[in-house]
């Protein structure tokens, strides 16, 4: 009898086990078959608070007189901001993981860098800059085009350059053939234009996003941005290599849009897309 009621107490123990297993069993079959975890809460976007990466800028709709060997009135009607310096190479290859430099340090404009590696850092620029709140969505990094960057050269000056008409004062102002000492110079050294931007004259010249062609003959010009395709594209503004008669702001040069050379750098210009 005593044994009976051991063993039925071993049964009743074992039933029990049984059960419990089926449960646990029945508890991990519904999580199986209930599907994948949860997906994790969304992130919430970062707010924006409008603070740039690199150092801009503004620039309001307005006028400026291109001088060749004709005066046109060129107007901008969009605002736009504008690197109140060149690339540097610490900005570039913070967002590239490269530098092209010939010139090397942290301070020094970016040079030896082409047309198309200044537009991918614009987009990473962009990227990154977007993903941090920094910028809107609806804003962009992008190459000026030219006449947003003799607009922003002048910045209200009448004259050929930002200072004046004569390369004989560009000593204070930019870093040319006669004082560059055959090299790039750390950014921001001169005196800036009425806007506060630096070395719109001299020490690289600068990418902007226009194809070559001679400039349209008509003596106003509204937004103009080049022809739509072409070989070459311009870049401005003189640099370190040649004389300061070539930083005027008018002045350009053209190199293929794959191809580098260490007196060439860019700044970028921020917008806002429609």
């Amino acid at each position: 009898m005593i044994m009976w009621c051991r063993n039925q107490d071993t049964v009743n123990f074992y039933a029990a086990i049984s059960k419990g297993a089926l449960v646990v069993s029945a508890f991990f079959m519904a999580g199986c078959d209930g599907g994948q975890a949860p997906p994790p809460a969304p992130v919430a976007p970062k707010p924006v608070v409008f603070n740039p990466s690199i150092s801009m800028s503004e620039f309001k709709p307005g006028q400026f007189i291109r001088v060749t060997d004709a005066r046109q009135q060129v107007s901008i009607t969009r605002g736009f901001w504008m690197g109140t310096h060149e690339v540097t190479q610490l900005e570039f290859e913070l967002f590239m993981g490269s530098n092209p430099s010939f010139f090397k340090g942290e301070t020094l404009p970016v040079d030896k860098v082409s047309f198309e590696q200044a537009v991918a850092f614009c987009k990473a620029l962009t990227k990154g800059d977007r993903k941090e709140g920094r910028i809107a969505t609806n804003m962009i990094y992008r190459l000026p085009t030219e006449a947003e960057w003799e607009y922003a050269c002048l910045a209200g000056a009448t004259t050929a350059f930002s200072f004046g008409d004569s390369e004989a004062d560009a000593d204070a102002h930019a870093w040319s053939a006669e004082n560059a000492d055959d090299k790039t110079n750390p950014v921001g050294q001169k005196k800036p234009n009425a806007n506060g931007l630096y070395d719109m004259h001299g020490n690289v010249w600068e990418w902007v996003v226009d194809w070559f062609a001679p400039h349209p003959k008509a003596e106003q010009l509204v937004d103009p941005s080049g022809p739509p395709g072409g070989k070459h594209r311009v870049f401005k503004g003189g640099g370190w290599y040649h004389e300061a008669k070539f930083a005027r702001s008018s002045s350009r040069f053209m190199m293929e849009p794959g191809m580098s050379i260490n007196f060439v750098g860019f700044r970028v210009a921020l917008v806002e897309t429609p």
